[in-house]
């Protein structure tokens, strides 16, 4: 009798360490497929800016430009090709969008160009969720599946506020007041937003992160005599507050990683993440 209780309890052991075993790897099967999709986004989020960059100034398409492009469709090839069934409509639809953005967008206006890319990057943002949310379900990590819920509408009202900030800029006028006041409307609720995800991440940044953005803002001469020069100035502010968000969302996914136990390899930020438009070679080199 107590040798088949051993026996029993021995069994029992067993399957609820290959049952443990076989939900991280589920779990952490799911992560690499977020991986895959950050490094997406990633590289999307560059492309916006190389080609707003080609569409601001008129300049003819460089070689470099190629070499991001293949890294974007082999990119995309590898995910569809590893993604679960019920993805599989979602990255077909991707896929269609992701190409037919990389070979049209040069005939695009600067405005359109940024929001043919905030669609594109929007539908790479919804796979993840969707991966993170049956992740957490099938983890039954309910206090986590909640924070998460509250993290992530913020942070697309924190994209939708920066999109309405960039058509803001590209409208601009001097002189006009109004143009003036829905610029520090738009970076008001920027500010806002970004306070409430930091709240939300286990090691929240340090504050004056987010001022020194505002800060930045306030020192941009929006009287000034150029208006080319006031709106690349406000634009390479929106690029700061793009990376923000977005390491911001990375914050709150790592932290979820480490909850659950998964691998989820960290984002090298530097300081080269923002950078004036000829020097966007450092960018890409991070990239890689």
């Amino acid at each position: 009798m107590i040798l088949l209780l051993l026996v029993i309890i021995f069994g029992a052991s067993c399957f609820f360490i290959w049952q443990a075993r076989e939900n991280k790897r589920f779990l952490q099967t799911r992560f690499d497929q977020v991986i895959g999709l950050r490094q997406l986004i990633f590289l999307l989020r560059f492309h916006r800016r190389e080609s707003h960059h080609f569409l601001s100034q008129s300049h003819p398409l460089e070689a470099t430009q190629l070499n991001e492009v293949i890294a974007i469709k082999s990119l995309m090839k590898i995910l569809s090709s590893r993604a679960d069934k019920v993805h599989k409509p979602m990255y077909r639809i991707l896929a269609k969008q992701i190409n037919k953005l990389l070979d049209e967008w040069s005939s695009y206006s600067v405005r359109r160009n940024q929001a043919a890319h905030g669609k594109v990057i929007r539908h790479v943002l919804y796979l993840i969720d969707d991966v993170i949310t049956q992740s957490l379900l099938a983890a039954d990590k309910e206090t986590l599946f909640k924070t998460y819920q509250t993290a992530w509408p913020i942070t697309l009202n924190a994209i939708d506020s920066l999109s309405r900030f960039r058509y803001a800029i590209d409208s601009y006028t001097l002189g006009k007041n109004s143009s003036e006041r829905e610029l520090r409307v738009h970076i008001s609720v920027i500010q806002r937003r970004l306070g409430q995800i930091a709240l939300l991440t286990n090691k929240p940044p340090l504050a004056f992160m987010i001022d020194d953005l505002m800060l930045e803002f306030e020192s941009i001469n929006l009287q000034a005599r150029n208006l080319e020069d006031i709106k690349d100035d406000l634009y390479q502010l929106s690029l700061k507050i793009s990376d923000t968000i977005f390491n911001l969302f990375d914050i709150i996914l790592a932290d979820i990683a480490a909850d659950i136990s998964v691998r989820f390899p960290e984002l090298q930020h530097t300081n080269s993440n923002v950078v004036a438009f000829q020097k966007t070679s450092n960018l890409y080199s991070i990239s890689h």
